[in-house]
Formats: C-alpha cells, structure tokens, sequence
C-alpha cells in the first residue's frame, strides 16, 4: 500500500540519544484511515513544495507499520482522524537547488556508544559558567573503502522547563565520500555494510556492541537524514569502565590496524560475524539463551573449518554409498544380537552419522591449526566423568533446564566458554592472545572463575550423571 495525498505531520526524535525512534502521524478522514487500516503496513512517499512551485522536501520510507487509528468527531458528518506509523529506513532530503554535480559530500555516522571509540575530551568553564571543550586526541580509522572515519563527540542542548541549562553528547563518525548526498541505495548497500564490520571488530575489542543508527549527508544539491529501521540497536547502558574491555585501551589503535584487515581477508566473513554476534549480543539475554548462542558461534567457526579442509566425512560419498550397503547386509545377517525389523530401521537411519567426522575431532584439528590453547579453561569435550561444555550444550538444547541450585555452576561454565570463543575469534584475526585479558596469566590472577571451576565441574558432573541414571533406570515400585 502506497500512503500519499495525506495531511501529516511527522515528529522525528533521533539526535537526543538515539533512544527513541522516529515516528510519522498521519491526519486523514475517516474513509482513508478505514483504507489505510485493512492494511498492516504502507509505503510514505511525501514531497513539499514552496510557494515558487520547487520540491524543497521529500520524506521516504519503504515500510511504515501502522499501530491503530483514533478518530474524533467534530459536528455532524465532520470528523478527524489519526493514524500513528513507524517507519523504517525512513529518509529525508531537503533539496537546497543549487543544481551542481556534488564532488563531496560530508557525512556524519550517528553511533552508538562505544568506550574506545569516543575520543578523550577535556573540559574547562568561565565565569559566566559556559563550557568549552577540547579533544585530547583524534581517533580515526581507514575502512576497506578507503574512507577516512573520524569519531567525535557531538553535543546537544536545551533549557528544562525550570529554567535550567541541559547538555549531552553523542558519538560520531563524520567521512566525505563522493557519492551524492540523496543516494540512500549506495549508501545503505555499499557504505553501510562496510561500516558495520568495522564497529563489529571494535565492538569485540571493547566488548561493547557499537551499531551505526543512521546518518546526516550534506552537498551542494541536498541535506539528508536518514534514520536506520528493521534493526536490533545494542542496549543503551552507560559504561566508561575501560577495564571491562577485551584488550587494554593502549593497544586499541593497532588492535584495529592488525585485526581489521584480517578480517577483510578472511573468505567467510558471514561466519566471523555470526561469532563476533554471539559473543557481543546487542541486548541482554537469559542466562542458558547466553550460553546455547555462544556455543553456536563456536559450532559456525568450527563448521566453516571443516567444510574448508574438508573435514566433513570420513569416507568419500561416493564410497560410502556401497559402504552403507554393506553396513546394512552385515547388520541384516546378524544373528548375535538378532535385531528385529524396527530395530534395524532405526539403526540404518544413523548410520550417516558413522561417516561424519566428529565434532570433537574437528575441534581439535582447528585448534592446531589456529593455535589455541584451552588447556587453563574448562574443557570443551569433557573425559573421565568430567562434564565438558558441549555435554551442557546439549542438555540445554533438547530442553532438559537444569535446576536453580545449578545456576552458579552455569554462570561459571558460561564465562568459561565465552573466554573459549574469545581465544578462538584473536587466533582468527592474528592477534597475540598474551596481549589480552583473556590470557592464562591474566585469568588466573584476575578471575575467580577460573578458580572456581574444578569444584563447579565436579558439581554438574555428578548432577548430570545422576539425571542420565535415574533417566535410564527408574525405580521400581
């Protein structure tokens, strides 16, 4: 459905933090909202014109979800209706009609808030109470485009209601790119995506997720906001503790300049990023949701491994066919167990299994490859009786929850496999796992839980291994 030919107003509310999203409402009559309404969403496509008859706006959204429609009556037959939309990737040009081929256009990359992204300021005030601030030190990088980004802050003020002076600030990253200003389709398909990675690999770092809300572009022709939809923005929570960080803020810069281009040269980059995704979530998540999607972005990495050095079977498909075939004959003939049809039925479904190369097996092969060293962390494959991490998973995974007494055991098995996705992702992108706060030195003097966890171990593993007894063994009446 295309919305036009519609009084509306729209109210926009981006620059005060990101936190809220913009929203257009739309005043029509009572006929229009009832057809606007039999439809869940629409498209905007809206233009102001001046009084010389020249386009001086235009606001565009390909997908408006509309949220109801209130109407009220003003007399007989007379009536007003409102109807409230959320419009994603919505885009607004303001056309300045200088009609010239733009060779520049400055943008400003509204950001998220990100500790070793945001430039060091320091402030001073006058007598009058006035602030000036001044920046310690630049901090900018090159993308893969060969685009300049340059962070900074970017300040904002009003006066409240009792009369008192209110400022914040906000992150940016301002570039100049020769596209022009009103192209969103370039900028959001070819500009966009490369700075996502570039706040994904920063986001590791810091170990806060970083995302780009939206943007403001200016040139000769036109000045363009354009406010970011269909998107999960990170959490908003206020942290400056760079202490929390994966690396320390000293070596943020060559952190960037080592690792970035690694993974602009890694082949499967969807992968990388499923993993960076799980262990930077961009909100908050329970506690076994945590531990079941940090795992899987250690089964993509590991997955993308095998599939390179083809690690997938052990025997040849084309081999295994008449393999299989003899697997099926030989288990038909035996007589020693003699097993009846549906049990052979059911064996000859897994039998594809038998030819996978194992999970366990791959790991380790990736680990020598990459070397990674996990000995210090709680094992991924347990031995011995001891539970592994993979046999947490796998509890999770089927739905067999583990009781609230366990709840300590899994926060420290949690933190054990986020450090193991850790290590794995800084082998991946080169860099030394020593220069870190995931290294063997540092956890052992810094965390507890690497204290805790053979007491934890041993906890789960006697509880796991009473649930399987008392699961295959019932007690008799």
């Amino acid at each position: 459905m295309v919305v036009k030919s519609l009084t509306y107003r729209a109210k926009y509310s981006c620059l005060k933090e990101f936190k809220k999203n913009p929203h257009v409402i739309f005043k029509s009559s009572k006929e229009d909202a009832n057809r606007i309404m039999a439809f869940h969403k629409g498209v905007l496509h809206a233009s102001v014109y001046g009084f010389n008859k020249e386009k001086e706006l235009t606001i565009e959204a390909p997908e408006v979800y509309f949220s109801g429609s209130s109407t009220k009556y003003w007399g007989d037959g007379i009536s007003d209706s409102t109807i409230p939309g959320d419009p994603q990737d919505l885009h607004v040009v303001r056309h300045l009609r200088a009609n010239e081929n733009a060779q520049h256009t400055q943008i400003v990359f509204w950001i998220s808030p990100n500790r070793f992204l945001t430039p060091f300021m320091s402030s001073t005030s006058s007598y009058t109470g006035d602030l000036k601030y001044e920046r310690v030190r630049n901090v900018e990088f090159v993308m893969k485009n060969e685009a300049r980004l340059v962070f900074e802050k970017h300040f904002r003020s009003k006066t409240a209601e009792n009369g008192d002076f209110v400022q914040w600030s906000f992150l940016v990253a301002c570039t100049k790119l020769d596209v022009p200003a009103n192209d969103v389709v370039t900028l959001k398909e070819n500009i966009l995506p490369d700075v996502d990675d570039f706040l994904l690999i920063a986001s590791f770092a810091a170990r806060q997720r970083t995302a780009c809300l939206g943007w403001t572009a200016a040139d000769k022709n036109s000045h363009t906001t354009f406010y970011r939809g269909n998107y999960v923005f990170p959490d908003f929570v206020s942290d400056n503790n760079f202490d929390n960080g994966l690396i320390d803020i000293k070596d943020f810069e060559r952190f960037i300049q080592t690792c970035y281009p690694v993974f602009l040269k890694y082949e499967n980059k969807l992968s990388v990023r499923n993993a960076l995704h799980s262990i930077v979530p961009s909100q908050s998540r329970t506690l076994e949701t945590t531990f079941l999607k940090i795992f899987a972005g250690l089964e993509t990495l590991v997955l993308e491994f095998r599939r390179r050095e083809n690690l997938e079977f052990i025997v040849p498909q084309n081999n295994w066919t008449s393999l299989r075939k003899y697997l099926q004959k030989c288990l038909k003939s035996s007589t020693e167990p003699k097993l009846e049809t549906t049990q052979r039925a059911s064996i000859y479904r897994k039998l594809n299994e038998l030819n996978r190369v194992s999970l366990r097996e791959a790991f380790d092969r990736f680990c020598i490859k990459y070397s990674v060293d996990l000995t210090d962390l709680w094992p991924v494959f347990g031995e011995n009786d001891c539970v592994g991490l993979v046999d947490i998973r796998n509890k999770l995974i089927h739905g067999d929850p583990f009781p609230h007494d366990m709840s300590g055991s899994l926060v420290v098995a949690k933190e054990h496999l986020r450090y193991v996705l850790e290590r794995v992702l800084i082998r991946i992108l080169k860099w030394n796992v020593s220069e870190t706060k995931i290294s063997p030195d540092y956890l052992k003097m810094h965390m507890l839980v690497i204290k805790d966890m053979p007491a934890e171990q041993t906890k789960l593993s006697e509880y796991i291994k009473c649930s399987v007894y008392s699961t295959a063994k019932p007690k008799e009446e």
